[in-house]
């Protein structure tokens, strides 16, 4: 169990946290992972700002549709957020099982709501429903695919996992990068007693200031969630271009071929400058991250700023996950990496016992779909 109180996060996209490169060279973003080739902005109607954005049906349906849900087993939010703040409050304070490695919200806020923290290592099925049984588990959250390990969970393994919690237990499945997996979309589960799935329209849409996403699950579950957010959460204009994105098929295929591609480019890109420094990597069609000793990883990260280059570092006790959004310029990329300065990270590597370049092992996530290297 967790006894630490955890300090509030700090997301590594935040510019006011981030130190300038050298020779004023402007940073790119690569820490939020989201498409950098985003769904085109058509410039919404003026009546979208003169009335109150009560949830407009139209986007309720399109929803429905990309998801695949009845239309009274989801409900509009303003992204994920306001819904990882509000669920520790809607179930009695018990002990919850997350990933130790993952989006630092969901256990700041579980916490912050007076739950037992207890984590899991180790995505494999038994593993965590050892877990339950032995902590006695009342609330379990799986991040699929987690961000930032890659991992996925399958829809037998959630249903397993919510039959060994209690009658009044919930699974929270957060899905915000199931867009670009297909085959991790776990949305069929929205109508299962005691589950509820969190997706998200900025990252695979390329829309992250649009905030918008939704809650799926029970209606009378629903219904209680949409209470406690209150009236008016989601803008008129993030509704009605909400819509429009989610109805849009071609752009969508499309879409999925190119950050495919795209990422095992950048793969190769990365094993190339970084590849004596790692311990496996994890890819998506999002995100690439490596695996490294967290002081290794730190020092890269300030080499990288340096550079230009806004990467994230989510910190375990010894090891770390470097994780790069994707570049909308690979040549720009490739440009600022091979400006890096290595002296001094590559003395640290040796004392470290580094040749893990040379018997480099690349991991593949626990049921990680088509987008992990294997």
């Amino acid at each position: 169990m967790t006894e630490r109180t955890l300090a509030r996060p700090h997301h590594g996209g935040d510019p006011k946290n981030i130190p300038p490169a050298n020779n004023g060279l402007a940073m790119l973003d690569l820490a939020t992972g989201v498409n950098p080739w985003a769904w085109p902005v058509p410039e919404p109607p003026a009546q979208c700002y003169q009335v109150l954005p009560y949830t407009c049906p139209q986007l309720i349906l399109a929803a429905a549709d990309y998801y695949g849900v009845a239309s009274d087993a989801i409900l509009a939010t303003a992204g994920s957020q306001p819904v990882i703040q509000q669920l520790p409050y809607m179930v009695k304070p018990g002990r919850i099982l997350l990933p130790a490695i993952a989006y630092e919200e969901h256990r700041y806020r579980w916490q912050q709501a007076g739950h037992d923290i207890y984590l899991f290592h180790d995505y494999q099925r038994e593993c965590i429903a050892e877990l339950i049984a032995s902590e006695q588990i009342q609330y379990l959250l799986i991040i699929s695919p987690n961000n930032p390990t890659g991992d996925t969970v399958s829809q037998a393994d959630v249903r397993y996992w919510r039959s060994l919690l209690p009658d009044d237990g919930m699974v929270v499945l957060d899905q915000a990068f199931a867009d670009v997996l297909p085959s991790s979309d776990l949305s069929m589960l929205a109508a299962a007693p005691g589950i509820v799935l969190l997706r998200s329209v900025g990252k695979f849409f390329g829309l992250p200031g649009l905030r918008l996403g939704f809650a799926l699950g029970r209606a009378d579950f629903l219904t209680e969630l949409d209470d406690r957010l209150g009236p008016w959460g989601v803008s008129g204009s993030a509704q009605w271009l909400g819509r429009l994105a989610l109805a849009d098929k071609p752009w969508q295929q499309q879409m999925l071929t190119k950050l495919q591609t795209a990422s095992q480019q950048q793969t190769e890109l990365l094993r190339q400058y970084f590849g004596a420094y790692i311990q496996h990597i994890s890819t998506t069609p999002l995100f690439i991250s490596l695996v490294m000793p967290l002081i290794t990883a730190e020092k890269l990260q300030l080499a990288c700023y340096a550079q230009g280059l806004s990467v994230r570092v989510y910190r375990g006790d010894k090891l770390a996950y470097m994780r790069w959004g994707l570049a909308a310029d690979q040549n720009l990329l490739a440009q600022r990496l091979s400006g890096i300065c290595f002296a001094g990270i590559t003395e640290l590597g040796a004392e470290l016992g580094a040749g893990v370049g040379a018997a480099q092992t690349q991991r593949q996530p626990s049921n990680t779909a088509q987008g992990a290297i294997s």
